[in-house]
């Protein structure tokens, strides 16, 4: 198997406002209509499902993906609470799933196109974006690179050109052998993760466990945004002259932890 490197958005939130002055405990705003109607999302997917439960301060959702689907992407909403908006929730599988299915209905999924109109047809913006980079068949190892940040060889520098403390670097092992590497906290509006994906989809039997068995490391480095970084990212995104956006992507992960030789 060649040696593989590929960007993309793992999952993505958006927050769209209500125009609406007014709700009713049994009236969802007009807004979750013309975004099922953007996404088409009863055209691809069975009837959603309607709980009145939800995340982060919003109590009404609409599923749409059941589990035996594969996965789940949550419209939101709070009738008590318009000024919080709609919140429109692209899990990881879910978002695979949604583009599995778009494809089946010969339907083009352009997440560029997608975000732009986020912002300009709908006036919201991203409140979360995880960007992954999967390396593949590259021979890296996420227990290298930490034996290498412990020993100081290695060293994260910030987006204001400052080394990242090592006490701000966590991990995660077994018997020696470290698996996850953290940076930052996750409460943060910037995050970092890198771990090893082979590992992670065998162990869990995951969507991706045919690659995983049949490459020999893949490793992930995932750049987890939310708050004003995610904002940031979903304007850049949107004005954007080219679909091409993966490069932009990479570059923003690498703007906030470049991983560089440590010469002192």
């Amino acid at each position: 198997m060649k040696a593989i490197k590929t960007i993309k958005i793992d999952q993505i939130r958006f927050t769209v406002p209500i125009k609406q002055e007014y709700l009713k405990a049994s009236e969802e705003p007009n807004v979750i209509r013309a975004v099922n109607r953007y996404f088409k999302f009863r055209l691809i997917f069975d009837k959603p499902i309607r709980k009145l439960t939800g995340k982060n301060g919003y109590t009404n959702s609409i599923l749409w993906g059941s589990s035996e689907q594969g996965g789940i992407i949550s419209v939101m909403y709070n009738p008590n609470r318009i000024d919080m908006g709609v919140l429109i929730d692209f899990t990881s599988t879910g978002k695979i799933l949604y583009e599995s299915l778009c494809k089946v209905n010969n339907l083009d999924v352009n997440w560029r196109k997608i975000i732009t109109a986020i912002y300009q047809r709908f006036g919201g913006h991203t409140t979360r974006i995880d960007i992954a980079i999967d390396l593949i068949n590259k021979g890296y190892s996420v227990n290298d690179i930490y034996k290498h940040l412990k020993s100081g060889n290695y060293v994260f520098i910030n987006p204001v050109n400052q080394r990242i403390n090592f006490k701000r670097i966590q991990h995660i092992g077994r018997s020696n052998e470290v698996n996850t590497i953290y940076v930052g906290s996750r409460y943060s509006d910037s995050y970092l993760r890198i771990y090893d994906k082979k590992l992670e989809q065998m162990s869990k039997k995951g969507i991706f466990h045919s690659l995983s068995n049949r490459c020999n490391d893949w490793v992930r480095v995932e750049g987890e945004f939310k708050n004003r970084e995610c904002h940031n990212i979903g304007a850049m995104v949107s004005s954007l002259p080219t679909d091409n956006i993966e490069p932009y992507l990479a570059s923003y992960v690498n703007k906030h932890w470049r991983l560089v030789f440590n010469h002192d």
